[in-house]
């Protein structure tokens, strides 16, 4: 896939914004509203949101889902 890797300063959001955006939205939308039972349950409601999340188009992504453009990629 030739994907270049980059390493940011530990504890500097500011450097890594998307990925903590992205923890924002998680921890409101799923880790938030959900009581889990037991590991079990955390993992199986964990596999249902991301596919979930997974599947949705999303505006910055031309209205495509992050699925599509995973295939795209690959296919490219």
């Amino acid at each position: 896939m030739n994907i270049n890797h980059k390493r940011t300063r530990p504890y500097s959001p500011w450097q890594n914004g998307k990925v903590e955006r992205s923890h924002k939205i998680d921890t409101e939308r799923f880790y938030n509203i959900q009581e889990f039972k037991s590991y079990e349950d955390l993992i199986k409601k964990l596999k249902r949101y991301t596919t979930r999340y997974n599947n949705i188009s999303k505006k910055v992504l031309g209205f495509k889902s992050p699925n599509e453009i995973l295939k795209e990629y690959q296919f490219n």
